[in-house]
């Protein structure tokens, strides 16, 4: 049976950001835009995960945490809170609210990911990706920088230069695909390679908020490559 998963927030781009990052895992994905929206989406369907805001109208996180808790059928559902950064009074409502784990915006991929696998098995981290040879540019505090993207997926990309930048550096990204359609978004860096063989000089980034379009068209790039290199 496909297990579920309940996203709890009152802005819908925390709720698109965090369906991106679960769009390689096979789960189904259930929303609520606060407390007492995600207590009626749970009374219909149980959910086996919830990633819940803690700031939110009509009824915030730790409210509604703590009437999970106190629900016998519900209280063994994890609930994963999710605050902003440097929060801290935040963190010690959400804790003595029952909540199981605890996140902070702005939300890391891997970190959400590696959440979600603590209490679902099967979440995937690691998307489809393909090798490519990518003329792309860097756009960050007025300066352009080329670079070569040599790893592509709909979630990021493994960047080919030597710029020296620093994890969560954020830069606007904008390269063309082999069918001539231009993406451009933000991307943030979320690893450097530190001197690893084989793979040259460079860093790898996470898209940020890609528009369907954007997002379409690299999949469909990467459903060619593996449709050919599947095909006899």
């Amino acid at each position: 049976m496909t297990r579920s998963i309940l996203l709890v927030d009152d802005v819908q781009m925390f709720i698109e950001i965090q369906k991106e990052y679960l769009q390689d895992s096979r789960v189904d994905i259930l929303t609520a835009r606060n407390g007492l929206d995600a207590l009626r989406v749970m009374k219909s369907k149980r959910p086996d995960l919830i990633f819940m805001d803690f700031h939110m109208p009509m009824m915030d996180g730790a409210a509604c945490c703590r009437v999970i808790k106190s629900d016998p059928g519900l209280r063994e559902i994890p609930v994963v809170m999710i605050t902003a950064l440097g929060k801290t009074a935040d963190k010690v409502v959400s804790e003595t609210s029952g909540c199981n784990d605890f996140l902070t915006k702005p939300l890391d991929r891997d970190l959400f990911l590696e959440a979600a696998k603590r209490y679902i098995p099967g979440i995937e981290r690691r998307e489809k990706r393909i090798p490519v040879n990518i003329n792309a540019q860097l756009r960050t505090n007025g300066t352009t920088l080329k670079c070569t993207l040599k790893d592509l997926s709909t979630g990021g990309a493994y960047v080919v230069s030597d710029y020296e930048t620093t994890i969560k550096s954020v830069f606007q990204i904008s390269f063309t695909l082999p069918d001539n359609i231009m993406i451009e978004c933000h991307a943030r860096v979320a690893w450097i390679n530190s001197n690893i063989p084989g793979i040259p000089q460079g860093f790898g980034v996470q898209f940020a908020l890609l528009t369907n379009s954007a997002k379409d068209a690299i999949a469909n790039l990467i459903g060619t490559f593996y449709f050919k290199s599947t095909s006899f």
